[in-house]
Parts: C-alpha cells; sequence; structure tokens
C-alpha cells in the first residue's frame, strides 16, 4: 500500500485551534474529541487522498461529526497531500479562503 505524506500549511496549526477553542467553549472536551477525528482523517488520507474535487484542483473532505472540513491537493508523482485549510461549513470562505 502506498503511503501519502501530509504536509500542513503553517494556516491549518491556527485553524485546528480556534476549532478546538470554539468546540470547547460549546462544551469542555469536545475540542479534544474533534482533533481525535481529525487525526483520524489524515490517517485516511496518507492511505487513499482520491476525495472529491470541489473547485479548481482543490479537493475537500467532511470530518464525519463535526461540520468542518479539510481542504487539500494531492501531489500524485511525490505522493504528497498538502492541506491548506480547516474550515467550518458554516463560515462564509471568502472570509477565509486563501
Amino acid at each position: 500500500m502506498i503511503k501519502y505524506q501530509i504536509v500542513a500549511d503553517p494556516r491549518v496549526a491556527n485553524d485546528l485551534k480556534e476549532a478546538r477553542d470554539f468546540l470547547n467553549s460549546r462544551r469542555k472536551g469536545l475540542g479534544s474529541k474533534f482533533l481525535k477525528e481529525y487525526k483520524v482523517l489524515l490517517k485516511t488520507l496518507q492511505s487513499n487522498p482520491d476525495f472529491q474535487v470541489r473547485y479548481k484542483n482543490i479537493h475537500c473532505l467532511p470530518l464525519k461529526t463535526f461540520k468542518y472540513m479539510v481542504h487539500f491537493t494531492i501531489d500524485i508523482p511525490s505522493k504528497t497531500v498538502h492541506l491548506y485549510a480547516v474550515l467550518s461549513t458554516h463560515q462564509n470562505p471568502n472570509k477565509h479562503w486563501l
């Protein structure tokens, strides 16, 4: 099985922190559950990143429980997945997107 390397844009760390803080403000411990689910999603991307292209060459994969979506590209020759954002599906994408 081919494993893809995951490379995250530095802004992804901020997206994750904002999501964790927001979810913890709603209910204690919810942010930790979000991060655990995000890590499971990363393992999925390592083994099979070929998910729906939403716009241009950007693929999107929603988390199962939380209303967040990971935005990424795939570089097949180098076997690399580049993460660009982890966004709430309730946010205005024009406010946050690259």
